[in-house]
Parts: C-alpha cells; sequence; structure tokens
C-alpha cells in the first residue's frame, strides 16, 4: 500500500468507527482440527412469521456446529451453515438439533465439497466507485 504502518492504522481506525468495518477475526482451517464436514441445511419453518425466523436464527449459534444462518427468500426460510467431524455427526446435528424441533417442517442437506472465497475485494470495491 505504499503507506506508514500509522497511517493505515488511522484509516483502519476510521472504518471500524463509521462501520464499514464491523470486526476482524482468524481464518481457522477447521479441517485441521478435526472437523473436515461442511453442510449447508435448508430450513422450511412451519409457520411463516418474521419474528419466528428472527428468533431462530439468533439461537442457531447457541447450537456448537453452526457456523452462520441467514434467512432467504424463495423456497426455504432459512439456510444454515454446520460444521462436523464425518457425515454421521452431521446426521446426528440434523436429528437432534434441528429434525426434533417443532418450528421446523422440512430440511434438506447437502454436503460442501469445495469452497472459494473471495477475500480480495478489489473488484467488489470498484463496483461502488462505477456507479
Amino acid at each position: 500500500m505504499n503507506l506508514a504502518p500509522s497511517s493505515v492504522h488511522e484509516r483502519v481506525k476510521r472504518l471500524f468507527e463509521s462501520g464499514v468495518l464491523q470486526g476482524s477475526y482468524s481464518d481457522i482451517d477447521l479441517d485441521k482440527i478435526g472437523l473436515p464436514i461442511k453442510a449447508l441445511l435448508f430450513i422450511q419453518l412451519a409457520e411463516h412469521r418474521k419474528s419466528d425466523l428472527e428468533e431462530f436464527l439468533n439461537r442457531l449459534l447457541d447450537i456448537a456446529e453452526v457456523k452462520g444462518g441467514w434467512m432467504v427468500t424463495g423456497k426455504f426460510d432459512a439456510i444454515v451453515e454446520i460444521v462436523a467431524r464425518d457425515t454421521n455427526h452431521v446426521h446426528r446435528v440434523v436429528i437432534e438439533k434441528f429434525s426434533s424441533r417443532e418450528e421446523i417442517q422440512r430440511i434438506e442437506t447437502s454436503i460442501i465439497f469445495e469452497r472459494v472465497i473471495q477475500r480480495d475485494m478489489t473488484k467488489t470495491l470498484n463496483l461502488v466507485e462505477n456507479t
């Protein structure tokens, strides 16, 4: 970036203060700590009230295997990403921690084989600059 560390620090500080940056984190290689399986749960709730879905999403973070959750449009109400040791672990999570909930009507599970993540936000930020 060709900037002094103090200049970078001040710019990052302003980005946090303005809310553009909302946090920082360590990227843990879950495969290396014994959680190589990632799965998406596509969840359809029995009732479609926004307050129920928001409460459902907030409670998801109490489940150790849950990595993230999203409220979505379309056939399903939510998508939940989980991590697990193996497919038996995925099955137990789905049965014991999701299927047993009365607010859930239907679940479809997909195992994630591979993923890519965009870490260089240059192209994305250019979308804002070009509008």
